[in-house]
């Protein structure tokens, strides 16, 4: 695990170009955008014991999540720890700290036309969703890189009251000191927008089952291959061991014919 010196970071996803933020009309989630020199865009990276914690600098609340299912949305609420595995020279996978689930960036590039199409926030949001998935598979869009920007952790003693362990969830309790903060409610998608959305999320899982299945047919035909080769060498086997007897069989054939042969000494 990195050991990477606490302060003030902008965290951009390798395979996307874009920062980790918390939106300003959607404070509760956490997406990603283009790079920015915004608060909302920049978290104070503080220890906890063997991992981290990231506290939002723009609207103060933690990097987190509900629960550890695979494909669960993190969001911005209580502190959560994590840990930071270098992964490339510039890159580093963000996991929880005893649960193999990494953060991972759906937007691949496969529906960003609707925000150019539409460029409504509620859209923005959905499109740049950041979730968590097995590390067993890296690929770019798990993996990140911490762009220091200065020393300030942002943290004080009482921040460290009702932190959630990794691997727990927080509930239902979605109270804090930042309700005081009005919201702007996010305008409805448009009907064909939420399709193309539900579209693109529905082909990745097919493109994971896809490999799924592709992996256990190569597995079957590998056993099929092996089942071949034995079934071959048994029938190798049989037929020798078929030759031997016939050779057997002769060789008794050919004694009692030359012991018939005989003279018979006792006449």
């Amino acid at each position: 695990m990195l050991s990477l010196e606490p302060g003030t970071y902008r965290i951009i996803n390798i395979a996307r170009k874009k920062a980790l933020r918390v939106p300003d009309e959607s404070t509760n989630t956490i997406t990603s955008w283009q790079v920015q020199d915004e608060p909302n865009q920049k978290w104070f990276i503080q220890r906890a014991g063997n991992g981290y914690r990231f506290k939002n600098c723009g609207h103060g609340k933690y990097l987190s999540v509900h629960n550890t299912q695979c494909n669960s949305q993190v969001y911005h609420g209580s502190p959560t720890t994590w840990k930071i595995i270098p992964r490339t020279s510039s890159g580093y996978l963000i996991q929880l700290e005893a649960v193999d689930r990494v953060l991972d960036l759906h937007d691949r590039g496969e529906v960003f036309s609707c925000v150019l199409l539409w460029g409504r926030d509620a859209i923005d949001v959905l499109l740049n969703q950041v979730y968590i998935w097995p590390a067993n598979d890296v690929e770019p869009q798990k993996v990140w890189d911490f762009e220091r920007l200065g020393c300030e952790t942002g943290d004080e003693s009482k921040e460290t009251e009702g932190i959630i362990p990794s691997g727990q969830t927080e509930g239902d309790e979605t109270t804090s000191r930042d309700e005081s903060v009005t919201k702007k409610p996010l305008p409805a998608l448009d009907p064909i927008a939420t399709r193309d959305i539900q579209i693109a999320q529905q082909a990745r899982r097919i493109q994971l089952l896809e490999a799924q299945l592709s992996q256990r047919d190569q597995e079957i035909e590998r056993l099929h291959d092996e089942v071949a080769v034995l079934k071959s060498q048994e029938s190798s086997q049989v037929s020798a061991l078929h030759e031997r007897t016939m050779e057997l069989e002769k060789l008794v054939e050919k004694l009692f014919e030359q012991e018939s042969k005989r003279p018979n000494n006792a006449a």
